[in-house]
């Protein structure tokens, strides 16, 4: 092959050639993704899940997990206007958040209400971090029960940035 050949050969790979610096996508709840789960389930890295006004409850609004992706999950308009209620009780145990898959600070939570989780035997009312240090800023955690840490419970070599975010009325029940 002569020279010119091999240059446009070169040329055509690289622009067929899949990417992996693909570009980060918004993924919006409800409107294209019906829980917040699902949304957190259809990105990855670098991708944001953006949640709209409303009050979020039941199955895939709660006992969500990041399974270990850097993803931005954010209220479109914040805490006040976009929660998640996890309904939990004494009897029917739920948090908004645990993340146990070595999550970093990439992988962060902002600008959600976090109320009602409920763990009675458990950490973590509202948020569990275990072996993981994501971030979570100006979120309001209001109403959340646990053994220990009623919003926020911190396990293992967890070191989450937890910044801007205001607790109220949470519990925990262990001495």
């Amino acid at each position: 092959m002569n020279r010119n050949r091999l240059s446009i050969l070169a040329v055509l790979t690289m622009l067929l050639t899949p990417t992996t610096g693909a570009l980060a996508l918004v993924i919006h709840v409800p409107a294209e993704e019906p829980t917040i789960q699902a949304g957190i389930d259809a990105a990855v890295d670098g991708d944001t899940v953006l949640i709209a006004d409303g009050v979020y409850t039941g199955t895939g609004n709660r006992d969500l997990e990041f399974t270990g992706k850097a993803i931005l999950v954010s209220s479109q308009n914040g805490p006040e206007a976009t929660v998640i209620d996890c309904q939990g009780t004494p009897s029917d145990w739920h948090r908004a958040f645990h993340f146990n898959k070595g999550e970093r600070e990439s992988s962060v939570v902002q600008g959600l209400g976090i109320r009602g989780g409920y763990f009675t035997y458990d950490f973590g009312g509202g948020i569990l971090c275990e072996g993981s240090s994501p971030t979570i800023t100006e979120c309001i955690l209001e109403d959340n029960v646990a053994y220990h840490g009623g919003g926020i419970y911190c396990a293992d070599t967890s070191m989450a940035l937890i910044v801007g975010n205001l607790f109220l009325n949470n519990t925990a029940l262990g001495t």
